[in-house]
C-alpha cells in the first residue's frame, strides 16, 4: 500500500499535453497516438448492482433513480446491509373441523426479515422499522414528491421549447432560396406554427397555469431550549450521513433509514479523433475481462528508475533506468533530446508549405513546459529490446545476456538496464529536479484484417516524451 501513495516518478506526455503515468494512458492502434482520460470519450455500456450482480437496462435504471431495489447500504457507516431472518409469533385464525363455524386461535411461527450491519451493528429495528416478510421493503414517499415532479416536468417543457426555437433559427439561417427539401421549407409553416395558428398549445410547452414558488418572509422559529439544551453528539447525525439522503437529511440518529445501494456502470472508452474503441468490457456484470483493452502499458515501452546519484546544481550524476518491452515483437529504441519531436514537426510543416499543392496540416498540440536546466547523455543511441516472453519470468536458471553497448548494464529477456549521466545547470531549482527525453521506438500494427481491406502487419516509428522526477537536490 505504500507504493500506491508514492508520487509518479515517471510520466509520459499525452497527445493533449497532459503528464500521466503509463498505467493511466491508452494507446489507439488506428491513429497511433497515446491518449489519456481527458482526450477520450466515456460511454456507459450497462448498469448493474455490485452486490447482487443484477444487470438492468438504462431505461429501467433511470426509473429507479440508479438505485437497486433489493440491496441497501448502512446509513451509519455506509457498508452493505445484510438480511437477517428471525421467527416471529403471530396469531392466526383457523376453522376447526369439529367445531363448525367456531374459530380457534392458536400461535404459529412465521419467518420475518430485518436488515443488519456487520460493521457497526446498526439494525433496522433501532429506528423502529418493523420486520418484513419475503415481499420486500416498502419505499418511503416524500411529502413534496408531487411538487418536485411538477417542477421537473415544467423545466423539461421549457428546455424543449427553447430547443425548438433554436433549431428554427438555425433552419432559417441555412435555408437556400429556391431549393426546398420539404413542403414546410417552401411554405414556411412548421408544426409549431400550425399549432399556434389553430389555438393549440405548442408540443412540450409549459403549462400556463403553473403555480410559481413563493418565498415566505416568516419562517418557523427555533425552540425555546435550543441554546440551553445539552447536546448529545451520539444522537446527532454527521454531515456525510445527512448528505447521503438529500431528500430527507435526518438530524437525529433515530431517523436514519436504509439507503438503497447505488448502481455501478460498465463503461467503454472511445478515441475522440478516430472514433474507435479503446476499452470495451464484457456485458456480464460478473466478468472482469475486456473485449477490447488498448492500454499503453501493453504497447509502449515502460521506463522505470532504478537509482540516481545525489545531484547538486551545476553537477553531474549517474542515473540507472530500466526499460521493458511489453509487445510480442522486437523493438528498436533510440533516446533523443526532448525537443527533438518539435523540431521534426516544424521541418515537416515547412516542406509541406513549399509544395504546389499543400496538404492539410496536422494539429500540433502544445507541449508542456519541460525542464531545460537538465540534460541526459549520451543520447541518440540505437538499441534493440527483445520481445516479451512470459515463460522467461519464471526461469531462475536463465542468465543475463551480454550487453552490446557501453551504456547497457545488463539484459534479461525483454528488459534491460541503462546507465546515463545527468548534468544540471547552475540555475536548477532545489525543491524538485526533473529531466526529460524523447523515446523513439518501433511499433508493429497488428490490426485484425477484414474482408474488404485485408491488412498486413505494418511497422511504424513512434515517439513519446518521458519526464523523470529525480527528487530534491542536495546542498
Amino acid at each position: 500500500m505504500a507504493y500506491l501513495t508514492q508520487p509518479d516518478y515517471v510520466t509520459y506526455v499525452c497527445s493533449c499535453s497532459q503528464l500521466k503515468p503509463i498505467t493511466s494512458l491508452y494507446f489507439c492502434r488506428h491513429c497511433l497516438q497515446i491518449r489519456c482520460g481527458f482526450c477520450i470519450c466515456h460511454e456507459v455500456d450497462s448498469h448493474y448492482c455490485a452486490n447482487c450482480l443484477e444487470n438492468m437496462p438504462s431505461s429501467e435504471a433511470r426509473l429507479k433513480k440508479n438505485r437497486c431495489s433489493s440491496c441497501f447500504d448502512c446509513p451509519s457507516c455506509f457498508h452493505t446491509l445484510s438480511t437477517r431472518a428471525t421467527l416471529a409469533q403471530q396469531r392466526q385464525s383457523q376453522e376447526a373441523a369439529a367445531a363448525g363455524d367456531t374459530k380457534v386461535e392458536n400461535k404459529a411461527s412465521k419467518k420475518m426479515y430485518y436488515l443488519s450491519c456487520f460493521n457497526c451493528r446498526w439494525t433496522s429495528r433501532d429506528v423502529g422499522i418493523p420486520d418484513q416478510p419475503v415481499g420486500g421493503w416498502p419505499e418511503r414517499t416524500h411529502p413534496h414528491a408531487a411538487r418536485l415532479a411538477a417542477l421537473l416536468e415544467h423545466c423539461r417543457a421549457i428546455s424543449q421549447l427553447e430547443k425548438q426555437d433554436r433549431l428554427e433559427k438555425e433552419r432559417k439561417k441555412f435555408t437556400i432560396r429556391g431549393k426546398y427539401i420539404t413542403l414546410t421549407d417552401k411554405t414556411g409553416l412548421t408544426g409549431a406554427m400550425a399549432r399556434s395558428l389553430a389555438g393549440m398549445p405548442a408540443e412540450g410547452a409549459p403549462a400556463a397555469g403553473f403555480p410559481p414558488s413563493v418565498a415566505e418572509e416568516e419562517v418557523e422559529g427555533l425552540p425555546e431550549d435550543f441554546y440551553t439544551k445539552e447536546v448529545d453528539l451520539k444522537q446527532i447525525t454527521s454531515m456525510p450521513q445527512r448528505l447521503a439522503s438529500p431528500e430527507w437529511q435526518p438530524v437525529l440518529v433515530s431517523r436514519l433509514q436504509p439507503l438503497p445501494r447505488a448502481l455501478s456502470v460498465k463503461r467503454s472508452q472511445r478515441c475522440r479523433q478516430c472514433d474507435h474503441n479503446l476499452t470495451k468490457p464484457e456485458y456480464n456484470p460478473g466478468s472482469i475481462k475486456f473485449k477490447i483493452e488498448l492500454l499503453a502499458l501493453y504497447h509502449v515501452p515502460e521506463v522505470k528508475i532504478i537509482s540516481c546519484d545525489p545531484l547538486k546544481p551545476g553537477g553531474t550524476g549517474s542515473l540507472l533506468l530500466k526499460l521493458c518491452n511489453p509487445t510480442p515483437h522486437e523493438l528498436a529504441l533510440r533516446l533523443l533530446p526532448h525537443d527533438y519531436g518539435t523540431e521534426v514537426e516544424e521541418c515537416a510543416e515547412e516542406e509541406e508549405g513549399d509544395e504546389k499543392e499543400p496538404k492539410p496540416k496536422k494539429e500540433v498540440s502544445k507541449r508542456p513546459a519541460l525542464p531545460s536546466y537538465s540534460h541526459l547523455s549520451p543520447l541518440d543511441v540505437s538499441l534493440s529490446l527483445a520481445q516479451r516472453d512470459d515463460a522467461a519470468e519464471y526461469d531462475d536458471d536463465a542468465q543475463a545476456a551480454q550487453p552490446q553497448h557501453e551504456i547497457v548494464m545488463w539484459r534479461k529477456s525483454n528488459k534491460m538496464a541503462l546507465r546515463l549521466n545527468v548534468s544540471l545547470s547552475e540555475d536548477a531549482p532545489a525543491d524538485r529536479c526533473a529531466v526529460a527525453f524523447t523515446l523513439e521506438y518501433s511499433y508493429r500494427n497488428t490490426l485484425p484484417p477484414s474482408a474488404a481491406a485485408p491488412r498486413q502487419p505494418q511497422d511504424h516509428t513512434l515517439r513519446t516524451t518521458v519526464l523523470l522526477d529525480l527528487g530534491k537536490l542536495t546542498v
